[in-house]
């Protein structure tokens, strides 16, 4: 028999024995496989990406949102052949719905490339810049469609008559397809943006953060069989002290403008695409993203009544990323020295971080990067894969069956979302 209901007592389940369903192998490893999409993007061995991708509370409410994005394409000259394309990948970690981190998905990543071909020249300092101001413009344009379906230049405010007349024309639009009510939706949700560039002799890395999902650089040196874990993104929320310090900065006379390491006491993040209730005056969430139907939630209601009164000077989510670039040939600031023997590069969203947390207690943040990497890079297959299955229970078929069928309403893990591929 491969498959049987028990009961198991773990935390992040409640109090009492949550019932789940024992899968034995080789069930378990498939059904892993189909929940998460594993799948391997390329060819090869290195330049190849494997991808992961789960969410196992199958309600449509629950449903996953982060999202990944992995394309090739050329710049200026460059042919179309496999050696001359750049490589692209990022994350998304979407939140209070679907709408904008699909759009993200969609668009960011060819905004990058279109900008990207444009240019004249692959400067290490002007694709950074590229990089930077293609996500802020990005976010900038979720504005400028709800400044356009409100048939308003964003200086005035609009009056209740008027909102509520266009939330009216946003209802019947929404029957008939629905942009404007689409425009509004985006930017009452959120995400976060993880990227990575390579050129195409894999040379030169850029990463673009904005959030808190993980890039980690894994480096295997000449008659070292242990991996190094470098991370390479920053972490956007209101555990890292240099956020707290510029969002006290930017409000002097708000003391409340970081409330138990969160932004106005709501918000973890610190820096995403969307969430427009924390960027636009207050008036904006009263009179119109409150009113939209449908849209949050009742219990989202709630929870954006118990801090919007907080949002006196806004922005207060910035939309500027961390963009940083890693010569792979040799740069001293992280001790790449050319006598690597292999590279390999890990993203993926916070979820993976909350599955190690009983763990994160005990260890250094740096000690799980370097499992992350060693788990993925020992890998006959897909290292993704491998991380994620490691992340729920590992060897451990009842506690990996009992986090992919758990009998709860309610999710009792956070989407997570991995990539990893050898350079």
């Amino acid at each position: 028999m491969t498959e049987s209901r028990r009961e198991i007592s773990l935390w992040r389940f409640g109090d009492e024995p949550c019932p789940y369903t024992l899968i034995s192998e080789p069930k378990l490893t498939l059904e892993l496989e189909r929940l998460s999409g594993a799948r391997i993007i390329g060819r090869g061995s290195i330049g190849t990406t494997a991808c992961v991708s789960l969410q196992p509370n199958l309600l449509p409410e629950n449903a996953n949102q982060d999202r990944y994005v992995v394309r090739e394409f050329a710049i200026g000259d460059n042919s179309l052949e496999p050696e001359s394309m750049w490589k692209l990948r990022v994350v998304f970690d979407g939140h209070l719905g679907h709408q904008t981190v699909d759009h993200a998905a969609e668009n960011l990543p060819r905004m990058v490339e279109s900008r990207l071909q444009a240019c004249t020249s692959t400067d290490s300092n002007l694709v950074s810049q590229v990089l930077s101001e293609t996500i802020q413009a990005y976010d900038d344009s979720l504005l400028s469609d709800l400044y356009s379906a409100m048939r308003s230049d964003g200086q005035n405010p609009l009056s209740e008559e008027e909102v509520r007349d266009f939330i009216s024309d946003c209802e019947f639009d929404f029957g008939s397809g629905g942009q404007d009510y689409l425009k509004v939706l985006r930017c009452m949700q959120g995400t976060t943006v993880v990227l990575v560039l390579t050129s195409p002799d894999c040379k030169d890395l850029w990463v673009a953060s904005l959030g808190d999902s993980y890039t980690v650089l894994g480096l295997q040196r000449d008659g070292h069989h242990r991996w190094e874990a470098i991370p390479l993104s920053s972490c956007h929320n209101g555990r890292n002290i240099q956020e707290r310090e510029r969002l006290s900065e930017k409000h002097p006379n708000e003391p409340e403008v970081v409330i138990r390491n969160r932004v106005l006491g709501a918000m973890s993040l610190t820096r995403a695409v969307g969430d427009f209730h924390y960027k636009l005056p207050q008036l904006y969430t009263d009179r119109l993203f409150m009113n939209v139907e449908p849209g949050w939630s009742r219990s989202e209601k709630r929870f954006v009544n118990s801090f919007i009164g907080r949002n006196l000077t806004p922005p207060y989510i910035s939309n500027i990323p961390d963009v940083r670039y890693v010569n792979l040939r040799l740069d001293n600031t992280i001790g790449i020295n050319g006598k690597e023997r292999r590279m390999c590069l890990l993203m993926c969203t916070d979820g993976l971080a909350d599955l190690y947390e009983d763990e994160n207690d005990e260890c250094e943040e740096t000690d799980m990067f370097r499992r992350w990497i060693e788990v993925a890079a020992g890998s006959e297959s897909n290292g993704a894969l491998a991380l994620l299955r490691d992340a729920l229970g590992g060897t451990d078929e009842a506690t990996v069956s009992s986090m992919l069928t758990a009998e709860i309403y309610d999710k009792w893990m956070d989407d997570t979302t991995i990539l990893f591929e050898f350079l």
